[in-house]
């Protein structure tokens, strides 16, 4: 038999994400959203869902939520 567990996660080992940073696709994320493997985009802000932030790929009108694990913040290039 599964069991569930409904305890709080431990918020002080998840890294702070950047409103307003670059950000790609990590391997986990391409791995479960294969069409959104090659995308890149920017971070718009947290969602309502623990975890989750909102992103706008570029190209895109509309924002989307992906879980934390799903994206890596990409360092801007040095001129």
């Amino acid at each position: 038999m599964t069991q569930y567990c409904n305890r709080s996660v431990d918020r002080s080992t998840i890294p702070p994400v950047a409103i307003g940073a670059r950000f790609e696709m990590s391997a986990l994320g391409a791995a479960h959203n294969p069409r959104l493997a090659e995308k890149k985009g920017t971070i718009v802000g947290r969602s309502r869902l623990n975890g989750s932030v909102r992103v706008l790929f570029d190209g895109r009108k509309s924002l989307v939520s992906l879980h934390r694990d799903y994206i890596k913040q990409v360092l801007p290039e040095a001129k």
